[in-house]
């Protein structure tokens, strides 16, 4: 996601704060495209994000002289589309 709002800040910058006149280059529509590429980064960051959440398990034992076991475990899964 860091690439995404680079690009963003850097095509705003570039569209926004820069006004200077570059021969065969449009600072604007450079900004903008930059920008536009930005939020496709951060919208495909979101879109394949990964969660995580720790599972804790207690495992009884039939025998009465061993302890239970906890058994934790990570579980990751992606976000549903």
């Amino acid at each position: 996601m860091g690439p995404g709002i680079c690009l963003m800040v850097v095509g705003a910058m570039l569209t926004f704060a820069i006004e200077d006149h570059v021969p065969g280059l449009d600072l604007k529509a450079a900004g903008v495209i930059l920008m536009l590429a930005g939020a496709a980064v951060v919208a495909r960051a979101f879109r394949n994000e990964v969660s995580e959440r720790m599972v804790t398990r207690t495992e009884s034992s039939t025998d009465t002289d061993s302890p239970d076991r906890i058994v934790h475990r990570t579980v990751r899964e992606r976000r549903p589309d």
